[in-house]
């Protein structure tokens, strides 16, 4: 039976606490779910004198006459290094088919009650230390990436745009990190592999996605609804399509793989890292080099653009996310205001970049609309977004120099 006064004490509001502190409260409370469940447990010991303790649960969730089965391999390490405890999911892997599970039985016993997706996860805030090391602080970054990406799957899986956007920026966020890092963490090449697949997986079903719920219906001169609903049947034939994705051994593998490298600290040699190493050195000091460097590579590209390029546009898109998100990652560290206006700048250019790709990607995809009995109504499209492109990228140059002279560090 619960106990609401021990509740109560780790509850915020002074209303709630209030409701949970009356003795009365007990009495009244009911069970809006039940799970049952069978838990087998015991030890396995690896080779050092390393433990990990697995339970393997079966049984079920019933709430408000629905049932879930629950069927979990918990693996915990307690003692040792965690690099072993993922070899040792990748190896149970191998023989049989995992999938990676961040849910908690409670969560899944409210979400039977709901008739509605799982919530879109949005990046948490990177919450780092000032005497971290850079070892710290890239481990602390990786995991925060890595639970974006994890914590919309449940979501993804029913086919939830939102989830779907969610999810990429984490992977995104992820990618930019590793690629800041590349010289002081190289990433394996397996793993780089496999995010970019990742990556290619997700996109499809995103740019129908785009299409149709932002850039057709802001289309004058004619109606939409028909290129609309036709776009939408695309995107929701890509979700589908990307669902056994999720589902797939190389995807639970990758989700190993890449835990392990981030908390198991993969990078350093055998003989572990030297006191003279980037990585042992203060996260303060570190970090300077790395924003320095998404600087540099976005005023390169800024400076060598054509506006009318739309690839070179997307790609100083790119180098403004990675500066963006170096901020971010790093904004304890750093002064807040001046964080807060650099972002926002970043932030101002990136979205006018990305309405200008949005436009573009629309120009690849409205002929494939055109070829499947729309043929006027996407020509018409297709000619409009070419024209709000022109129009949009007027007076562009302008708002790239200025962002060419921002300077966080």
């Amino acid at each position: 039976r619960p106990n609401p006064a021990d509740l109560a004490r780790q509850i915020k509001p002074q209303r709630l606490r209030d409701v949970l502190g009356s003795p009365a409260i007990t009495g009244q409370l009911q069970p809006v779910f039940t799970s049952t469940t069978h838990r087998t447990t015991w030890d396995i010991g690896l080779p050092g004198g390393q433990l990990v303790e697995c339970a393997l649960d079966s049984g079920s969730i019933d709430a408000g006459g629905r049932s879930v089965d629950v069927g979990e391999l918990e693996l915990e390490l307690k003692r040792g290094n965690p690099t072993r405890l993922f070899e040792l999911a990748l190896a149970l892997h191998q023989d049989i088919p995992l999938e990676v599970a961040n849910d908690s039985k409670a969560a899944r016993g409210y979400a039977l009650l709901q008739d509605e997706a799982p919530k879109p996860v949005k990046a948490a805030r990177v919450r780092l230390k000032r005497k971290m090391r850079m070892e710290d602080a890239l481990q602390e970054i990786g995991l925060n990436c890595m639970a974006q990406i994890e914590t919309n799957v449940p979501g993804v899986l029913v086919q939830s745009v939102e989830s779907l956007h969610q999810m990429r920026v984490g992977l995104r966020r992820l990618r930019a990190l590793l690629d800041m890092v590349g010289d002081l963490a190289p990433l394996p090449a397996e793993l780089k592999e496999g995010l970019d697949w990742l990556s290619g997986e997700l996109g499809a079903a995103r740019d129908w996605d785009v299409l149709a719920g932002t850039t057709l219906p802001a289309i004058r001169g004619i109606h939409t609804q028909a290129l609309q609903e036709a776009a939408k049947e695309r995107a929701r034939t890509l979700h589908k399509a990307m669902l056994p994705t999720l589902h797939s051994r190389r995807y639970t593998q990758l989700m190993l793989q890449m835990n392990g490298w981030l908390r198991g600290r993969q990078w350093r040699p055998a003989s572990g890292l030297s006191k003279d190493d980037p990585l042992a050195q203060p996260a303060l000091d570190g970090l300077v080099p790395l924003i320095r460097k998404a600087q540099r590579r976005l005023r390169k590209r800024i400076g060598a653009l054509d506006e009318q390029d739309a690839p070179a546009r997307h790609r100083v898109r790119i180098a403004a996310k990675k500066a963006r998100y170096a901020a971010e990652f790093f904004g304890d560290l750093l002064p807040a205001r001046e964080v807060k206006a650099y972002v926002k700048s970043l932030s101002a250019l990136q979205d006018r970049l990305g309405h200008l790709n949005d436009l573009a990607v629309a120009g690849k995809l409205l002929p494939v609309l055109e070829n499947s009995g729309h043929a006027h109504d996407a020509s018409f499209a297709r000619g409009y977004v070419s024209g709000a492109s022109d129009a949009s990228s007027c007076g562009l140059r302008e708002a790239l120099d200025k962002i060419a002279r921002l300077k966080l560090i």
